[in-house]
């Protein structure tokens, strides 16, 4: 799981960033689970940054239950 986070953390984040996301946050659940939250300006952004991780995605999930859920921002505090 170690690993998984400092792969977020240090690669996908900054590059996803970069690209437009407007921020992503890592929270744990246990010791072998976490789930990410992603922020973005519209549709189109998003699908953007989930075409270029589309192929690390596919890899994670070979050795992770994975799921994505997409939505729009219901409340904001």
């Amino acid at each position: 799981m170690k690993m998984l986070i400092a792969y977020i953390e240090t690669t996908m984040f900054p590059r996803n960033l970069a690209a437009g996301q407007l921020s992503g946050e890592v929270f744990s659940i246990s010791q072998t689970e976490v789930f990410t939250v992603s922020r973005f300006n519209d549709k189109a952004a998003a699908d953007k940054i989930m075409s270029l991780m589309k192929d690390e995605l596919k890899e994670i999930a070979k050795g992770s239950k994975m799921t994505v859920l997409e939505g729009p921002l219901l409340i904001k505090g």
